[in-house]
């Protein structure tokens, strides 16, 4: 059995083969050698509140049988249609900047790396502008989130690194550096710990320090209720 994020439920799953592979003819796939075929198979999710298919294909070599793809395939790195799409919840980030930035997450979940660079990028300066900071370019705004101490200096190069790597894209030099997936998942993780450091953390301990309140003054301003009186010149009052 495979084991994938399911891309219609969300879960991570198996996916048990549910009907035999099938081999693409050879012109669907012009680019590949000669010595590898291209199987692909429907798989059934295993998650009770799912049981949806999914389409699972790879690359193999020296299949000899249909019966040696059956074998083959459910053991194989599968890629996955549909895919899963990740979009991850900012609740305490404003809305707009909130959607942004789960939308990059989505752009990164299809493969899609410069579209998440250019959207990280949008939201570094949004998040700016969002604190009353209104200075001309990103630099003089993530500059002013530092020495406004809204972020720390460790954040502000994380900030400026995003800055760099979407400038190409933002000013149209698409073909000047390419963007792998996995530089654009470490600038999303920049992003994501900007966002926790300006609105999701301090919300945090903002509801914190309002419970903490909450339950002083259920307990009567903080006062020990089982503390005894002694009054003046006398015994203890039970």
């Amino acid at each position: 059995m495979a084991s994938t994020i399911c891309g219609w439920c969300g879960d991570r799953t198996h996916m048990s083969l549910a009907l035999d592979p099938y081999m693409l003819p050879r012109p669907a796939w012009p680019h590949l050698p000669y010595d590898r075929q291209v199987w692909m198979a429907a798989f059934r999710c295993s998650s009770e509140s799912c049981r949806r298919l999914s389409i699972g294909w790879t690359d193999l070599r020296d299949v000899r049988s249909p019966g040696d793809a059956k074998r083959e395939v459910p053991l194989a790195s599968l890629a996955w249609e549909p895919r899963h799409v990740r979009r991850p919840s900012f609740p305490d980030v404003p809305s707009e900047i909130a959607a942004t930035a789960s939308e990059a997450h989505a752009c990164l979940s299809v493969n899609a790396p410069r579209g998440a660079v250019a959207l990280a990028r949008a939201v570094v300066e949004a998040t700016a502008k969002a604190k009353g900071i209104t200075v001309n370019g990103i630099v003089g705004k993530i500059n002013a989130l530092r020495d406004a101490e809204i972020i720390s200096a460790l954040t502000a190069d994380a900030s400026d690194q995003i800055r760099r790597d979407g400038n190409s894209i933002a000013h149209g030099d698409i073909g000047d550096e390419a963007v792998s997936q996995d530089v654009a998942e470490a600038i999303l993780e920049f992003m994501d710990a900007l966002l926790d450091e300006v609105f999701q953390r301090p919300a945090k301990l903002q509801r914190l320090k309002e419970r903490h309140a909450e339950r002083k003054r259920g307990d009567g301003g903080g006062a020990d209720q089982n503390t005894t009186t002694i009054p003046a010149g006398g015994a203890p009052m039970s």
